[in-house]
């Protein structure tokens, strides 16, 4: 619990949809300071092929949600209590509810931050959101309190576009700490000649996974490749790993409830985006299981392996260096147990629910009750 000195006394949350992972960090906020009402206001209910990976919404401890309010209920909720109430959006465009309490919270004078990944810059569609973000957002640009923007990437892309660097945070999905049949320091320690290598995402070329494979094929050492997803490239990605003879499991998309295990049983995480994504929940995943990551980049959590204790960031499309920050990583002694439980530790400090609501609540009283300005969230402690 923390004592909060600023006139906020409700915040509400401006979602998409119902998530697991939102829904921690939502819980966290409100367990943090019982003084301040937490509300999630979602468009719709959890995705259809969410459910179907067995991904559920718990009761949300502390947390009032609501669905697929009308414009009516919308406006009277914006309504309400306005001088005290900072209203969070996790994006600005297309979700109807989202619009809709963006109107109301102009039409009122609300409080208002923006919690958001980037928006895809690659390519000419790129170019054209990136002239879009700067006609239209002027009044976002100048009311915002502050934004909370997602990843390595997140923060570039709203000070170029117009954002007050001062107002803009780096953020990340914060979540609680996956679950393990067993405790990382109960594991006993074995000796690996066979570096156990995992993937998790999309099986298409955008996402690097043909990489990954090519680079196992230039370690130069045993390796086992484990890959957790589906797509339209499945099938062919198979044909590749078969023509290398990489030696590849493919476990198709795990159900939620498993991916702890996975993460706990690999040596390391490669993520080897093309193009660059918001965070990447699966990176906070593997780091608070103690498992090293690779990824380009283009991930928005690479942000994370500035700390070589986390792992090693590599440049797009080069499956060489992937190859060689495994070597490095194995030669550094990173898949180590004491490595590992070291590894688990500092990333939850960083990565929880729990460490965000804290980060969150540090911004909010910087902004609002003339508090230091916190550090970066994986610089957690320190204050800038």
């Amino acid at each position: 619990m923390i004592k909060f000195l600023t006139q906020i006394t409700r915040i509400i949350f401006w979602e998409p949809c119902t998530s697991p992972h939102k829904s921690d960090f939502f819980s966290a906020v409100a367990k943090l300071s019982p003084n301040i009402e937490v509300i999630c206001c979602a468009d719709s209910e959890l995705q259809l092929d969410r459910k179907a990976q067995g991904w559920s919404i718990k009761p949300t401890e502390g947390v009032h949600t609501l669905i697929a309010l009308n414009a009516t209920e919308i406006d009277a909720l914006v309504r309400e209590q306005v001088a005290s109430t900072l209203h969070i959006f996790s994006g600005i465009r297309w979700v109807p509810s989202i619009v809709a309490g963006l109107k109301s919270v102009r039409k009122h004078g609300a409080k208002f931050s923006i919690m958001s990944e980037p928006r895809v810059a690659e390519g000419w569609k790129g170019k054209l959101r990136f002239v879009q973000s700067w006609l239209t957002e002027s009044w976002l640009r100048k009311h915002t309190e502050f934004v909370l923007a997602q990843g390595r990437n997140g923060p570039p892309w709203f000070t170029s576009a117009g954002y007050s660097v001062e107002r803009v945070f780096p953020f990340a999905y914060f979540i609680d700490p996956p679950k393990q049949k067993n405790e990382l320091d109960s594991v006993i320690e074995k000796d690996k000649l066979t570096i156990q290598i995992g993937y998790v995402g999309r099986l298409v070329k955008s996402k690097g996974v043909f990489d990954v494979v090519t680079a196992i094929s230039k370690l130069g050492r045993d390796a086992h490749l484990s890959i957790v997803g589906s797509g339209p490239e499945g099938q062919t990605l198979k044909s590749y790993c078969a023509n290398l003879q990489i030696d590849a499991k493919f476990l198709g998309v795990l159900p939620i409830s498993e991916v702890g295990q996975f993460m706990q049983d690999i040596d390391v995480l490669v993520l080897a985006s093309t193009t660059k994504d918001g965070w990447g929940v699966v990176v906070s995943e593997a780091l608070m299981s103690g498992t090293a990551v690779i990824a380009t980049t283009c991930v928005g959590a690479s942000i994370m392996l500035d700390n070589q204790l986390f792992g090693l960031c590599v440049p797009a499309e080069a499956p060489g260096d992937i190859a060689h920050a495994i070597n490095k990583l194995h030669a550094m002694g990173a898949f180590t147990k004491a490595n590992r439980m070291q590894r688990a530790t500092m990333a939850r400090q960083c990565l929880s629910a729990e460490s965000g609501a804290q980060h969150l609540l540090d911004i909010i009283q910087w902004r609002f009750a003339d508090a230091k300005r916190p550090a970066p969230f994986y610089k957690i402690g320190d204050v800038i």
